[in-house]
């Protein structure tokens, strides 16, 4: 039994496999209660604990408490090349749940991909029909947007509103201007990979993932946790 983690900014997301390698439970939780986790090992007694993280090495700890005794997770990181994905971004750098994700990605279908996860952040990356990771670009997630207009205006505040083509009051302005920042980075990233070759395939993954997809103009697959299905192909023999 494996299991595979995905440790976020706000969230941690877990897979349970078995011997060979079926989803056996699934799972996610916030940073603040991983008693679901604990429950899921316990049950599940995992000989074996892969994951990727961009959290603080406090909750690396509350996370391994989780795990039976006698495992150790085994954190991955960023490599040159991996799993038939080769990385031309700086690997000391590169978050290793993007990294992940982009393994997830090159095993789903051939040819060039854009993989967008909306989250606590966004990021867009590009990934070439030949598997090389050309780079990608970090943008605030939509809440963190929002909260940031709020905390940087004297009367805007954070009011709930939804999304309008043309909005006519502040708080419907505030909200579709922070989605549309959103989608924006999709559509170049999209738009220079048509530049380089055949329209990419589009994934993706995160939180907000099917927010984002109700208003992006383009094609695309909603992947949920595809940085825990790039764990999975490293694990394979």
């Amino acid at each position: 039994m494996k299991l595979l983690l995905d440790a976020g900014n706000t969230r941690v997301k877990w897979r349970l496999l078995d011997t060979a390698g079926q989803r056996c439970a699934e799972g996610a939780a916030a940073h603040e209660d991983l008693s679901a986790l604990a429950a899921d090992c316990a049950r599940w007694a995992p000989e074996q604990a892969l994951g990727c993280t961009v959290a603080s090495e406090a909750l690396g700890a509350r996370i391994a408490a989780c795990l039976p005794p006698s495992v150790a997770m085994a954190w991955q990181w960023p490599q040159a090349q991996c799993a038939g994905v080769t990385c031309q971004y700086d690997t000391q750098r590169l978050g290793a749940d993007r990294w992940m994700a982009l393994l997830g990605a090159w095993g789903r279908t051939p040819g060039a991909k854009v993989v967008a996860a909306a989250g606590t952040a966004l990021t867009v990356d590009a990934l070439s029909a030949d598997g090389v990771f050309l780079g990608g670009t970090i943008a605030p997630g939509l809440q963190l947007m929002r909260d940031s207009l709020a905390q940087g205006t004297a009367r805007l505040g954070r009011p709930d509103g939804e999304y309008q083509d043309f909005p006519h009051t502040t708080a419907d302005a505030i909200y579709s201007g922070c989605l549309n920042a959103m989608l924006a980075p999709i559509m170049l990233c999209v738009q220079r990979m048509q530049a380089l070759g055949p329209a990419p395939t589009v994934y993706l993954t995160g939180g907000d993932a099917n927010l984002v997809a109700r208003h992006l103009p383009l094609d695309c697959q909603i992947v949920d946790n595809l940085a825990l299905d790039g764990l999975a192909r490293i694990t394979r023999p």
